[in-house]
Order: C-alpha cells, then sequence, then structure tokens
C-alpha cells in the first residue's frame, strides 16, 4: 500500500496558472478506490477532495483556484521597501488512499510546503517559468520581476516613483539596494551601495528619485545633475540582481503629465508616465420625474414658470481621463498595452507622488504596434476615475 507524488509546482509559483500535482497508487485495483486530496493553505486544512483515477494508476489535483482565492493584493507604497511576503501563501497537499466494501481511508503521502505569489503568466511564459531567475540568492544577475525591454529607456521624473520586485526565498543577512548616478557625459556623480533592505522572500522596491534622496546619502543636488541612474540588489557581498538602468525624465512638459502603476504579471508593480496632452471628461445620470401642472397657492391654483414640471432630484457623476502617451518605440508600446491592459489593479499617482488613487482602465482590446506598419507610435488609455459624486438632494 503506497501513494507516490510524481510532479508538484515549483517551489515559488503564480497562483493564476495550474499549480498541478500528480500521484499514483498501487491499489487502484482495490474496490471502491478513490483517492482523498487535503489542501492545507497557510498550515490551515482549507478543504478535502475526492480525486478518482484517471491515468492507469495516476491522477491529479490543481490547487491554483483554491490558494488565488485565499491571496490579497498589497498597497502600493511611497516607503523604499514593501514586504510583499504578506501577499504569499504556503499550501500543501496530502493524498490519501480509500478503498473497501466500505470504504475506509488507508496509506498517505504529503507533498513539500510550496508558496505561491498573486502573479499569472500568458502560457508560453509560464511553461518556462524558473522562480530561481528571479532570486539573486541562487542566480547571478537575477532579473526584477518586470517584462519591461531592458534595451529601452525606463524612465522616471523627479517627484515620480518606479517599482522593482524580486524573490530572495534563501533569506540572507546583509542584503542591500546599490545605487550610481551619472551625468550626460557619463561621469559619476554619486553613488551608495550600501542602502540597507529587509531580508525577505518577496520584496518590492521603490526606486524613484525622491525615495532614493529620503534614505540614502544621495542628495537632491547629486540628481539635479543626474541624467540616468541604476539600481542592483546585493546579497551579503556575495551576488546580486541585474544592473537596472533608469533614466531621468526630465524634458519640460507642454501639457499636464499623468502616471499609472499597475500590478504587472508577476504580482510586482510596473510604471510609466503619459505627458501629451489628455482629456478630463465626466458622464453624469440624471433622477428626476414629472410633476403635474401648476400648484396651489391658498385657495387658488396656479401656473407660474419658474416651477417646472421635469424635476432633477439628483445626478451622479463619474469622471474620465484620456490619456496619450508620447512617441514611443514599438518595444514599449507592446509592453505597455500587454501589462497595462491586463492588470486587474490600477493606481494614479496623484500630489506630486506622494499618494495614489485606484482607477479602472476600460480600454477593451490592443493592438501590436510595428514601427514599420504604424510609422510614429502612440497610445491612448481610457480611464474611469474610481470615485463617484453624488449631488445634494432636490
Amino acid at each position: 500500500m503506497a501513494i507516490t507524488i510524481y510532479d508538484q509546482p515549483q517551489l515559488i509559483a503564480p497562483a493564476g496558472n495550474p499549480l498541478m500535482f500528480t500521484f499514483s497508487s498501487n491499489q487502484t485495483a482495490q474496490v471502491n478506490f478513490s483517492f482523498i486530496v487535503e489542501v492545507y493553505v497557510n498550515s490551515v486544512l482549507h478543504s478535502t477532495h475526492q480525486v478518482f483515477r484517471q491515468f492507469n494508476t495516476l491522477s491529479k489535483f490543481d490547487c491554483s483556484g483554491i490558494v488565488q482565492s485565499t491571496l490579497i493584493n498589497m498597497p502600493i507604497t511611497t516607503s523604499i521597501e514593501y514586504d510583499a511576503t504578506a501577499s504569499m501563501v504556503t499550501y500543501a497537499i496530502i493524498v490519501y488512499e480509500k478503498y473497501g466494501a466500505t470504504p475506509i481511508i488507508q496509506n498517505s503521502q504529503t507533498s513539500s510546503t510550496l508558496k505561491a505569489f498573486n502573479g499569472a503568466l500568458e502560457y508560453r511564459d509560464w511553461v518556462n517559468w524558473d522562480y530561481t531567475e528571479y532570486d539573486p540568492n541562487l542566480t547571478q544577475s537575477a532579473l526584477f520581476l518586470t517584462y519591461f525591454p531592458r534595451s529601452k529607456r525606463a524612465l522616471c521624473g523627479m517627484d515620480e516613483n518606479f517599482y522593482l520586485g524580486y524573490f530572495e526565498q534563501t533569506g540572507s543577512a546583509g542584503v542591500t539596494l546599490a545605487c550610481e548616478l551619472y551625468d550626460i557625459q557619463g561621469n559619476v556623480i554619486a553613488s551608495d551601495f550600501s542602502i540597507p533592505l529587509t531580508s525577505t522572500d518577496f520584496n518590492i522596491l521603490n526606486v524613484g528619485p525622491q525615495v532614493i534622496i529620503a534614505n540614502s546619502t544621495i542628495t537632491q543636488v547629486d540628481f539635479d545633475d543626474c541624467y540616468k541612474y541604476f539600481v542592483s540588489v546585493d546579497v551579503a557581498g556575495i551576488s546580486s540582481t541585474e544592473t537596472f538602468w533608469i533614466y531621468m525624465d526630465l524634458e519640460c512638459k507642454r501639457y499636464d503629465t499623468y502616471r499609472l502603476h499597475w500590478l504587472n504579471k508577476f504580482g510586482s508593480f510596473d510604471s510609466f508616465t503619459f505627458s501629451l496632452v489628455s482629456t478630463q471628461a465626466a458622464t453624469l445620470q440624471s433622477y428626476g420625474y414629472q410633476r403635474d401642472t401648476g400648484e396651489w397657492n391658498n385657495t387658488s391654483y396656479v401656473y407660474d414658470v419658474n416651477v417646472g414640471q421635469m424635476i432633477n432630484f439628483a445626478k451622479t457623476k463619474t469622471e474620465t481621463l484620456t490619456l496619450n502617451s508620447d512617441w514611443i518605440n514599438q518595444d514599449v508600446q507592446q509592453w505597455l498595452v500587454k501589462s497595462l491592459y491586463d492588470s486587474p489593479v490600477v493606481y494614479l499617482e496623484v500630489e506630486n507622488g506622494t499618494a495614489f488613487e485606484q482607477v479602472k482602465v476600460t480600454n477593451s482590446n490592443y493592438q501590436l504596434k510595428t514601427r514599420r506598419r504604424d510609422g510614429l507610435i502612440q497610445e491612448t488609455v481610457n480611464i474611469d476615475r474610481s470615485f463617484t459624486y453624488r449631488s445634494q438632494l432636490n
């Protein structure tokens, strides 16, 4: 009598994709045979499921629906780091044999305890998923959790926020953030290679200029001359992430700019600023009734032109924004639409980067543009503001 677990998800995996276990028993020929699967989330029994043999002595069970329903979104922050481990869960299964004329539970096998984060990868990316590529403890020059095209310029204004996430599964001590500023001639302006960070399984950094200034030896004067800067995460002086370059967006703007941040497919945040002319508008809805013509005035029934028949008793208003990007490279446009339009959580940066408003992107389709076909490339994003105004009653 034995249960064997063959396949299980990686140690860290996105909950929006299948979290598949496969297993078998050498007792499947027994009368009334079935598998009983207990699912544990954060070490607590979540649910119990009966699974029947599917192929020879094998069966399978996907935990993704269960695990995904227990996850939370991390709030966006202006702090230099956010411990996103709270947005992950641990999970495991115990598989039992059950059989007999009166079926009873027999032997069992327990899976490894695994971790899931609030991510959802497209199919090709999921089948090639390897969490170690995003953990500097396990891979030298580990990638940050974003699909932004590394060959293009990632822009950030002086008062804007910029987010990068990474895993650090082994939790080594001495994790630091390195930052170095360069002028337009390529000369080093200033650097700080020992900005302390928390050692945690999943960390999201805010590496906007004002956040760097507030948490390092780098000053506003240094950033005033900055053309570009890089950031990287160092683990105990042994290994580090990739060197991620950020270019200062210091061009004079003819129009008001709008910066969006959104939950990307990795459960971290991506960011982009829309700097060409944008439109603010509103949709209003009226609630009313039609009253009788005229009204009583003592013993007389009078008709007065200042008393209407069509009466509004309340109105509601939803504000909208139409945002237009500057002219952008085709790789940036394709990253932008595939990342932003697929995201369920989008924030608008307000109050000079010190606060955020959750908004709703209403674009229902997109086109991956190419310069050969489309020439100069722009992207227009339609947004509903999240706060509805309701007027006073009439």
